[in-house]
């Protein structure tokens, strides 16, 4: 199997998809003012009920889609995921009141995961001495057409209007199909057998991988918490500014150019030198470029230090989705994964809640304290367990070879 081949395959889809539900966001709550909903504290509420609609069903969901690729494989996982969220994405556009979008919002989670499944595809097919380098590239994908996404939406919502953005986000997943069905190639099942039977409770027996779960979830709290309060935060510092929208957004695509950058580098080193070392070691880099920016007086500043900070926790996500692999037997791989992504998509979810209350209850700049010290306490967290294991096993043999010289004396 071409595995660089399927890599490249998958980040034109990832691209496409990214850019594509991203395309959205600029004007969510503009078309809900458009439905009717005027008062600011209902328009507020609204607005993220639409939005995080998606993670609460993508999170109860991601498990049993897991199940579904134990039995089918992943490449079938993401056809059923491309068909679904382009089908109801593009029903979006005749959605006449906000509880109507709201409900498509959730349904569309039911369906979504293609950027977590196409991970987890990679991870299986991918020799396990590359798979950092494969899973850091694909993930510049993802983040480029997150750039990308809400810059082409907002155009076309000026030119069109929201609604027939609704069909081209559609369209443009529905089209990743065709890369999937034509040129991906089947990835290997293992079969289920009463002997050889997945479960869950096989995945909550590995503390590795619990372990693993945890981190994905308090990583995404720290990442997507700061993302959901840059614009308030940059007004903080530059006040009522008529291009407040373009500094903030600059303030997220810095971070994103930079992990582009940096993800797949340091998908390499970690293929070198074992994920299990770089993983704590970007987790604790992450936390602690993320604290100098409690006391940015200056937006140059803060972009600095967001440029740094996505250097290196770019190759937060491959790292972990390599270990998980390296991790997780092949039979209940897709159930892993499905954890995984459920760990992911409830770290979305709770994010955005956590930096709200953090910045309701101090400040705003408090939020970097949160996402700094989430950081460095998940890395510490992984390193620790990577290292009690590596602990284990080495007295495991020291004990092994000890016995094997009393039998050989006596």
């Amino acid at each position: 199997m071409n595995w660089k081949r399927n890599v490249r395959i998958l980040w034109l889809c990832n691209f496409m998809v990214s850019a594509g539900m991203t395309m959205v966001i600029p004007f969510l709550s503009l078309l809900l003012w458009e439905m009717g909903v005027t008062e600011h504290h209902s328009l507020s509420v609204w607005t993220g009920l639409v939005f995080s609609a998606t993670f609460l069903s993508a999170a109860i969901m991601a498990p049993i889609w897991g199940m579904f690729a134990d039995k089918y494989g992943q490449r079938a996982n993401l056809i059923r995921a491309g068909i679904g969220m382009g089908l109801i994405t593009s029903c979006m556009a005749f959605a006449a009141s906000p509880m109507a979008l709201l409900v498509l919002r959730f349904l569309v989670g039911f369906f979504s995961g293609f950027i977590t499944v196409s991970f987890s595809y990679l991870a299986r097919v991918v020799p396990k001495d590359h798979s950092g380098e494969a899973l850091g590239t694909l993930q510049t994908g993802s983040i480029a057409g997150n750039i990308i996404g809400p810059l082409i939406g907002g155009a076309l919502s000026d030119l069109f209007g929201f609604r027939p953005v609704f069909l081209v986000t559609g369209l443009c997943i529905l089209l990743t199909l065709l890369p999937v069905i034509v040129w991906l190639e089947k990835d290997p099942v293992v079969p289920q057998t009463k002997e050889n039977k997945a479960s869950f409770k096989e995945v909550f027996e590995h503390r590795p991988l619990i372990i693993l779960f945890v981190a994905t979830f308090l990583v995404q709290i720290a990442v997507l918490g700061v993302n959901s309060m840059m614009t308030i935060f940059v007004q903080s510092l530059v006040g009522h500014t008529s291009n407040l929208a373009f500094l903030s957004g600059l303030a997220s695509s810095i971070t994103g150019i930079a992990t582009i950058i940096g993800a797949p580098y340091l998908g390499k080193l970690g293929d070198r030198i074992g994920q299990e070392k770089t993983l704590p070691m970007l987790l604790l880099l992450s936390g602690l470029f993320a604290l100098p920016q409690v006391w940015t007086d200056h937006l140059y500043e803060l972009y600095v230090w967001r440029f740094l900070q996505g250097l290196v926790v770019g190759g937060v996500w491959p790292a972990i989705q390599a270990l998980i692999n390296a991790q997780s037997p092949r039979r209940i791989q897709g159930r892993v994964f499905g954890v995984t992504a459920s760990s992911r998509f409830l770290g979305n979810l709770t994010g955005p809640t956590a930096a709200g209350a953090i910045a309701g209850f101090f400040s705003i700049s408090s939020i970097f304290v949160l996402s700094g010290l989430l950081l460095i306490a998940t890395g510490a967290l992984v390193g620790y367990a990577t290292h009690d294991r590596a602990w284990r096993e080495e007295m495991k043999e020291k004990i092994a070879a000890w016995t094997h010289r009393l039998h050989s004396r006596y």
